[in-house]
């Protein structure tokens, strides 16, 4: 009977203290963490009151809004919803801003959730941003008046900045581009809705003797081409490109004789390009050099050698300009562009980066815009096939996305144009990809660059070498001879014409986020 008596009350017992142990045991483990992938604002940054309706927060999984969550704006209670595109976003719209305001968006701890697990809740996340004060019209700033007139553009890329590497050696092949410029190419231009065309020239190929000269018959084809830009109502901007094989930064900047030889090669240039086109009006612009460093893109000798390859492109710059403005005539105050190291936008925003001293105070700041380069330039060799808030993992570069343009453009409009210093984006660019998915991540991502650019008012000149097709280096989008648009590239290219000049209020950089594949 004991025994019986035993067994019994084991059976009672149990149960309970199983039961009892579940409740002492922690909350059951989530089956996800949840985090934060991305912002579609950038912590810091500025905004229109009137254009931020809504903020977009991107997650690493499928989530779900809690019940309880309680998001707010300095405060105020904000309404939230998942993304209409994807699960894996949610939208928070904003109450009526106001200009010239500090504000705080606040995600408590738990507002978020992964769909399938209440228990993995997302970290609580705030985000600080301020709106604009009220400005003066636009047309008052130099800079942001310059924007809009030089508006969206496009390269004449490979054909003048062929090199052969040699001084007084032509390209052995001809131009890269293998294409032979018409009127109807820039008229053609015109009419798709560009405002500017950036005209990149190789000058060494066709220089010789002590004073440099270049040989007539090849700045006549450069005048054709200019020319036949004007004809059309074109801006046309003129340059040093490929001349980098001379322009020994690394060299100069460690050697005071070779530093001397390449300045005075430096002025001699410019001179005689300076004199041929002084008599044009101020559709042209000159842009003293493209791309100048060391070889190693920003990852060279600038980094150890104590700013000197810095100071000595100051120095180059400062001596481009002095010759232009010595000619005369429209040059003694034509707009010329300067480029930082690489002409990279990191570089220009350091305080080693020196405008020229310019008697007529109009100097702009070139830069060009391929980030990530892994995505832009050669996704075929690195693999990034995507890019934005909706990439896929591993398919594209860590830290480049959406806030990555923002924060740099935001950067260059906070040191440059807002004090009345413009700043164009002189080449920027996608390959096309090499699938309909990949391509359609490389649509976004033009968009979004030029609309950004749009919102801190600084003009873009896409990249062009004439090469279709896909993959790394294809950059085909007009016909160099004739200006028709190759297959398939007409709609893109009037969608990034919208994007760099549309004052269309609801046509946001959010708005554009909101489409991304």
């Amino acid at each position: 009977m004991k025994k019986l008596f035993l067994l019994g009350l084991l059976a009672v017992v149990l149960p309970i203290l199983t039961a009892c142990g579940d409740d002492d045991d922690d909350e059951a483990t989530p089956s996800v963490t949840v985090s934060i992938r991305s912002c579609s604002i950038t912590n810091g940054a500025e905004y229109k009151a009137s254009e931020l309706t809504k903020v977009t927060i991107s997650y690493n999984t499928v989530v779900a809004i809690s019940p309880s969550a309680n998001i707010t704006l300095n405060g105020t209670k904000c309404t939230a919803a998942l993304s209409p595109t994807t699960s894996m976003d949610v939208v928070v719209t904003l109450p009526a801003l106001e200009e010239g305001k500090s504000y705080t968006l606040t995600v408590p701890e738990g507002a978020i959730v992964a769909k399938n697990d209440a228990n993995a809740k997302a970290p609580a996340y705030t985000v600080n941003f301020t709106t604009k004060a009220a400005s003066q019209p636009i047309d008052d700033n130099d800079a942001t008046a310059l924007a809009r007139r030089l508006g969206w553009g496009w390269n004449l890329g490979n054909h003048f900045d062929t090199s052969s590497g040699e001084d007084g050696k032509h390209p052995q092949w001809g131009y890269w581009d293998n294409a032979k410029p018409t009127q109807a190419l820039y008229d053609n231009l015109k009419k798709a809705g560009a405002s500017t065309v950036r005209i990149g020239v190789t000058w060494g190929n066709y220089q010789s003797g002590d004073n440099w000269t270049i040989e007539a018959a090849y700045m006549d084809e450069v005048r054709q081409n200019v020319e036949m830009a004007e004809k059309a109502g074109l801006n046309a901007i003129l340059n040093l490109h490929h001349d980098e094989y001379w322009l020994t930064i690394k060299e100069a900047a460690g050697n005071n004789i070779v530093n001397d030889a390449v300045k005075t090669r430096i002025q001699k240039t410019w001179q005689q390009i300076a004199e041929a086109f002084k008599d044009k009006g101020d559709f042209l612009f000159f842009e003293t050099f493209n791309e100048i460093q060391d070889g190693q893109w920003g990852w060279g000798a600038n980094r150890t050698d104590g700013g000197k390859q810095y100071n000595t492109l100051n120095e180059w710059n400062q001596t481009a300009v002095d010759a232009i403005r010595a000619t005369g005539g429209n040059n003694a105050t034509r707009w010329i562009g300067v480029p930082g190291y690489a002409s990279g936008p990191t570089f220009v925003l350091e305080n080693a980066f020196k405008l020229p001293n310019d008697p007529a105070n109009h100097i702009m700041v070139s830069v060009h815009f391929y980030d990530p380069s892994s995505f832009t330039l050669t996704p075929v060799k690195d693999g990034k096939t995507e890019w934005g808030h909706t990439a896929a993992k591993g398919k594209y570069a860590e830290g480049s996305n959406e806030d990555h343009v923002t924060s740099t453009f935001q950067q260059l409009y906070d040191k440059f144009v807002v004090n009345n210093i413009p700043v164009y984006i002189g080449e920027y660019g996608c390959v096309m990809h090499t699938t309909d998915r990949s391509n359609l991540f490389r649509n976004y991502y033009l968009e979004y660059v030029c609309r950004a650019a749009h919102e801190y008012s600084m003009p873009v000149c896409l990249w062009d070498n004439n090469v279709t097709g896909g993959g790394d280096e294809h950059h085909g989008y007009f016909n160099h001879n004739d200006g028709s648009f190759y297959p398939g590239m007409e709609s893109l290219v009037k969608t990034m014409i919208k994007a760099a000049t549309s004052d269309d209020a609801s046509y946001t950089l959010e708005s554009v986020y909101d489409k991304a594949p």
